[in-house]
């Protein structure tokens, strides 16, 4: 007799692994973004004192404003304090991924619980999320963002949370859209006959299937977070005591008039890198993840 082979395909994680892998540029974006993740983790450890080399201020008059690539020790010049820029801006890099994680996992749990409820149910649950979504969106992010850090104050738990409460909208909708189309589906409707309960649907078969959204989303609003800081920043109301990407720019704004390139040298080329490869990644993903072109 005979033997048939089995024939296994490729589960959706291998395939759009598979995807991202031919793709050279996201692969160069993916390698940038580890070594943000590095220098965020060098920071974190405080390896070589890089928070007191960022931080702390020298009293010595020639080391203020030492000119860029004129100096080994701090190729991107020295602050008015004489504080290495270099430093201040690789030590930036821990302060935007905390704060960008940190929202990201505020974020995600309400935009997910809302959506899901809202396209599952639809009736009255869904006209009271949506009306809650409404009124929300209604008012600009940024005006409910200042208001509530000038109400409690900056830090980073606030500034975090003042970002996840105004921006888990755009993604509630997203998953309440792929919800209200994939509760119709065979799968679903078999499930539900099969006396499968509600939230084992919901979390077990639907969500899956729409969480590409979810990780293109996170992506996109942790790269909003990083800009909206430096707006912040500019506003005097981000995380103080600290260096930021955002605080290096808004007294970059002050020294520019005078010549004076230090500070804009060494937040700008950061930020715009970190943006753009998080921007690049995202369509990568999308285009990886979504079951739709799996067979393209």
């Amino acid at each position: 007799m005979q033997q048939t082979k089995e024939i296994k395909g490729r589960s959706l994680i291998k395939d759009a692994a598979r995807r991202i892998y031919r793709n050279k540029l996201a692969m160069a974006m993916f390698a940038i973004l580890f070594i943000y993740i590095l220098m965020a983790i060098y920071s974190a450890l405080n390896i070589g004192g890089i928070y007191e080399l960022a931080t702390h201020h020298i009293e010595d008059v020639e080391r203020s404003f030492v000119p860029p690539f004129q100096d080994r020790s701090a190729p991107f010049g020295t602050d008015i304090f004489g504080r290495n820029v270099l430093y201040r801006a690789v030590y930036g890099s821990k302060i935007s991924m905390y704060l960008g994680f940190l929202t990201i996992l505020l974020m995600v749990p309400i935009a997910i619980i809302m959506g899901s409820l809202s396209g599952y149910y639809g009736g009255f649950i869904d006209d009271a999320i949506q009306y809650l979504m409404s009124i929300i969106y209604s008012i600009p992010g940024m005006i409910v963002i200042l208001a509530f850090i000038l109400l409690v104050g900056p830090s980073f738990l606030t500034i975090a949370l003042a970002f996840a409460l105004t921006g888990w909208v755009g993604l509630a909708r997203v998953i309440r859209g792929a919800f209200m189309q994939a509760r119709e589906f065979e799968y679903v409707l078999a499930a539900r006959t099969l006396g499968a309960r509600d939230g084992r649907i919901i979390f077990k078969h639907i969500l899956p299937n729409v969480f590409h959204y979810v990780i293109i989303s996170s992506i996109l609003t942790f790269a909003g977070v990083i800009m909206s800081e430096v707006l912040l920043a500019y506003l005097g109301l981000s995380i103080v005591g600290v260096p930021t990407w955002g605080t290096m720019i808004a007294d970059a704004s002050q020294e520019v008039s005078a010549g004076r390139w230090q500070n804009f040298l060494g937040a700008v080329p950061f930020i715009w890198l970190f943006i753009l490869s998080l921007n690049l990644i995202g369509d990568a993903l999308r285009d990886a993840l979504d079951p739709r072109l799996r067979n393209l």
